[in-house]
């Protein structure tokens, strides 16, 4: 089975990547977002591409990590939410009714 490739550009070198559930534009996009912050990386100071590359990468590996444990807290919270909700449903139908 052939396996969707998107090809993409950062610093004008040409990305093959393979889509991985992301579009075309979704993937365009990042890769924009990873060009815009490498070249705020080379404004700062001058360093080489490969640094650039690799600091880029751990600032969006970081802030994906970020994220996802963001979500993990407020599903616990939402999850607490609906257990109490349930405890009290099932106590409003045990109690006696008059």
């Amino acid at each position: 089975m052939p396996k969707d490739i998107v090809q993409v550009e950062i610093k004008r070198i040409p990305l093959d990547i393979e889509s991985s559930g992301l579009g075309m534009v979704e993937l365009a996009d990042l890769a924009a977002s990873v060009e815009k912050y490498m070249q705020k990386l080379q404004e700062e100071g001058e360093i080489d591409t490969l640094k650039q590359a690799l600091m880029a990468a751990l600032h969006f590996a970081a802030r994906a990590y970020l994220q996802t444990q963001n979500e993990g807290g407020k599903r616990q919270e939402e999850e607490a939410r609906v257990d109490d909700l349930i405890l009290k449903l099932k106590s409003a139908l045990d109690a006696p009714h008059k």
